[in-house]
């Protein structure tokens, strides 16, 4: 009686699924993800040894499900019943992940307790292209030059091990690019900072948002100063503003599944360039002077676009009390711009270069010359920890001094 109750079962769920894909596909639910719902694939002999047709096939089912968005929902429940997110904590919504290359794959986030965070999923082959990005960087800078690598977790990292174990360990891919690294680069230890620090501040990364608030930053900015051997400047030195409340990039980029119930993000910064000695300019992809005069802050932003009004091409920050101070080149992705203003104080001046939009060879110039220009004393990467995951992002870095 059991074998047959199982075959019929099974024939069931065959039905049923059979059903789903021959019924109307819920691609408004791939749409809301800000993505096209994947085509019927090609078939030929090379898709099909290469495994390509086989992926994009199994992507092409899923875009293509009927009541697609309702299964996944069912999907969620079903995990936190299993233990994989306890019932009660928060549960997982599908979306795209892009940091701004081109670049644009699925990704998985965590909703909990109000929070939205990312998952990691480490690509141990792109670390190494990664360090090796690095160390192509490197070998372009003379020798006696400084350079330091800063690599920054996120969120959910820091979360109990019921939440955190739901991704790969970015304690471990921070681990692996840095000991790929030659004894000419100094890796920077934020994690260390961060962890911490999360055991007392809650406020360290944004709610809705993936970026660090400017309190998370802070850490980011002690550790690359106890990496140089200075001493850090203290934060109670600047006064706190706030300067309204927002919901950010990963809350307009989930909330068709949200549901509701989240909290916005307060936007917050210290007026670290308060004495007015802080003058900044910036050029654009063709290397065009643009923005002169303008301000650190943008008060008319209230999200984290409030940080240099968002990521630029070339930023050009000059300390007019400190006209004999250092140089300080940074490549960086968005997660930089809350640090920077930590940093303004310490330097005589500081370029901010953001390799996906500047290109040196885009006006006549090279690595080289923008280092003699600028009359670079010390060089330092600054990225969140999923860069390291973007192969494009490391073709960028390998490619910008060549």
């Amino acid at each position: 009686m059991r074998k047959y109750f199982i075959t019929i079962l099974f024939a069931l769920l065959l039905a049923g699924s059979s059903a789903l894909l021959l019924m109307p596909g819920d691609t408004d639910s791939v749409i809301k993800e800000n993505r096209e719902p994947q085509a019927m694939p090609a078939f030929s002999m090379k898709t099909a040894l290469n495994g390509s047709f086989e992926s994009q096939f199994d992507q092409y089912v899923n875009d293509n499900t009927a009541f697609r968005s309702r299964l996944m929902y069912i999907s969620d429940k079903f995990h936190s019943y299993l233990g994989f997110i306890p019932e009660g904590m928060g549960r997982i919504i599908s979306t795209t992940a892009d940091i701004g290359t081109g670049e644009a794959r699925e990704e998985r986030l965590v909703v909990y307790n109000g929070n939205i965070m990312e998952m990691f999923e480490a690509r141990p082959e792109t670390e190494e292209k990664y360090a090796d990005a690095l160390k192509t960087i490197r070998a372009s800078l003379p020798e006696d030059m400084e350079m330091y690598s800063v690599l920054i977790p996120t969120q959910l990292e820091f979360c109990p091990p019921e939440l955190s174990g739901a991704q790969d360990s970015q304690y471990e891919a921070i681990s692996s690019v840095y000991a790929k690294l030659p004894e000419d680069i100094t890796p920077v230890n934020v994690y260390g900072r961060l962890q911490n620090a999360s055991a007392t501040d809650d406020y360290l990364y944004f709610r809705t948002d993936h970026h660090w608030t400017q309190d998370g930053s802070y850490y980011g900015y002690e550790a690359l100063s106890f990496a140089q051997g200075k001493a850090p400047i203290a934060k109670t030195d600047f006064e706190r503003k706030t300067n309204g409340r927002f919901f950010g990039s990963l809350f307009l980029k989930a909330k068709s599944q949200l549901g509701g119930g989240q909290q916005d993000d307060e936007c917050f910064y210290y007026d670290t360039a308060a004495n007015g000695s802080i003058m900044i300019g910036m050029r654009d992809e063709e290397g065009k002077e643009y923005g002169v005069g303008s301000p650190l802050f943008h008060t008319d932003r209230s999200d984290y676009g409030i940080f240099f009004g968002g990521d630029n091409p070339l930023i050009d920050i000059k300390n007019t009390e400190k006209p004999d101070g250092e140089t300080l080149l940074i490549l960086k992705d968005s997660y930089a711009n809350a640090m920077i203003p930590w940093l303004v104080n310490d330097y005589g001046r500081i370029i901010v270069i953001d390799p996906r939009s500047f290109r040196p060879a885009a006006f006549g110039s090279s690595f080289g010359k923008l280092l003699s220009e600028y009359e670079v004393d010390k060089v330092v990467v600054i990225n969140y920890v999923f860069s390291t995951t973007f192969s494009d992002y490391c073709d960028i870095l390998t490619e910008f001094t060549q």
